[in-house]
Parts: C-alpha cells; structure tokens; sequence
C-alpha cells in the first residue's frame, strides 16, 4: 500500500512538473540547416532540435531578427510553432528574444505562407505585420482574403481561404 501511495505521488509531480512545460519550446535556439546568408524571413522545417519541427530564421535587419554571437550580430534562429493567438507563444527562454513571441504571419511566399506561427516581437515589420501606428500585429495584405475577393484574383499563396 506504502509502495503504491508514493509512486502516486511521484506520477503526480512528474505530470503537474510537465504541465508547466512549453510543449514546443519556443525561443529554444535553432540551426539554420544551409548556413547561408539570410536575406528573408525562412521557416526551416524539419528542425529536428525543436519539438514542433520548425525553426523560424530572421535575417539581421534594422528593426529587428539579431542576437549577438560572441559579439558578432548573427541572424535570430529560433524554435516556434504554428499558432492561433499569442496565448500559443509562451517562450520557453527569452535568451534570443527579450520581448516575448506574439502569433503573426512571418512569411508571405513558400510553404509556410500565410501561416500563423510564433514570431518574435522585435522582429515584426512595420506595415507588413505590424501596425505602424500601435506596434500591434496585422494580417500582411497579400494574406487577407478581401484583398482576393476583392480584386477578383486568386489568390498567390495556397493558405489564404477565400470565403
């Protein structure tokens, strides 16, 4: 009885020990498979270092996607996951992005466009996913399906849905 008591108790604090746990460890540190110069936005996939497989690289930019390596600006490689609200992102670390992950498109070309995933907040763009006016997240034009509707062409990325 004493036996099963306290291995009921272990198995309680394991699974309340990884309910805290970021599943996808997003923020974890990722590689950048081909490392070659990054000139865009590239969703490495698969990552087999992150949980979810997916490893978002940010070329170094005036406004953001650098880390400093040994005092050298490199591009920031990070762990994300795809997303439906900023609830989604909690980072496992903050160590490659001090202020935190929100849920934005990062790509708008190639697999992954128009996809929400977890994105850094200092590597958001201005009047591409950021609203210029309260640094908030929008939706990139080329990913909103009014845009299509609207203009009677279908639309360049197979993730938009038209309604």
């Amino acid at each position: 009885m004493r036996a099963l008591f306290l291995c009921a108790l272990l198995g309680g604090v394991a699974g309340v020990g990884l309910m805290g746990c970021n599943p996808n460890s997003i923020g974890r540190p990722c590689v950048n498979p081909q490392g070659s110069d990054v000139r865009g936005t590239q969703i490495s996939d698969p990552a087999l270092e992150c949980p979810s497989r997916l490893c978002l690289i940010q070329p170094v930019s005036p406004t953001g996607g650098a880390v400093a390596d040994g005092g050298v600006t490199v591009p920031r490689a990070t762990c994300t996951a795809t997303c439906q609200n900023n609830g989604d992102c909690e980072a496992e670390t903050k160590s490659q992005c001090a202020n935190g992950f929100v849920c934005a498109v990062a790509a708008t070309a190639g697999p992954f466009c128009c996809r929400k995933v977890c994105v850094c907040r200092d590597d958001l763009q201005p009047n591409v996913n950021q609203d210029p006016v309260d640094g908030g997240v929008i939706l990139p034009h080329a990913c909103d399906p009014a845009t299509w509707q609207m203009s009677g062409m279908a639309p360049t990325c197979p993730n938009v849905k038209l309604k």
